[in-house]
């Protein structure tokens, strides 16, 4: 089954973030963005696909406790999920903050890695399991190495790999609905 895409081209994002739902959703909607605009794609991706996951048990503090996206590492990343801040997901607020390499992960929830050297990633995702974060980045073969989604870029489109290992690793449950857009990968192949 081919791999959900979405082309690079002009949009606005107001017209992206109904597009993205519907491409989650098992629709087989395009979305058009310029480069300029590709982390607002991921970031608005990111997004969506949190709302696919199911948490392990415990790691809210409580009902309407937030969820908390760190992002780790240079890049637009971070910016491009600010525009989230404060909209819930599954019932919980979003918060974003900025990492860098080495710092404490403490409250996050989802890890987005972003423009890290890869001498320092092996690091980052065992940190990321033993916490039971969900991980995702843009750096290539990100889900082979380890990571939970891998957002890569293919003829000019954004497609998501999943590697469902490493999601059960770190407790979590993704929707069937999200795993048949998917690409499934297995680390190390």
């Amino acid at each position: 089954m081919p791999m959900p895409a979405i082309r690079i081209r002009r949009c606005r994002l107001g017209l992206m973030l109904p597009a993205l739902l519907c491409l989650l959703l098992g629709g087989a909607g395009r979305l058009l963005a310029e480069a300029p605009q590709e982390y607002q794609v991921k970031g608005a991706m990111v997004f969506n696909m949190a709302k696919y996951i199911e948490w392990p048990t415990g790691v809210f503090s409580g009902s309407g406790a937030p969820l908390v996206v760190c992002s780790i590492g240079r890049g637009p990343f971070t910016g491009a999920l600010e525009q989230y801040r404060g909209k819930t997901v599954l019932g919980h607020p979003l918060q974003v903050r900025r990492m860098q390499p080495g710092e404490e992960l403490g409250e996050c929830h989802l890890l987005v890695v972003s423009g890290v050297e890869k001498r320092y990633l092996a690091g980052i995702l065992d940190q990321a399991r033993k916490r039971s974060l969900l991980t995702v980045s843009d750096i290539p073969d990100f889900a082979r190495l380890g990571g939970i989604i891998g957002l890569v870029e293919v003829e000019g489109r954004v497609r998501f790999e999943i590697n469902v290992k490493a999601a059960q690793q770190s407790r979590f449950k993704i929707s069937s609905q999200l795993l048949k857009l998917a690409r499934i990968v297995r680390e190390g192949e």
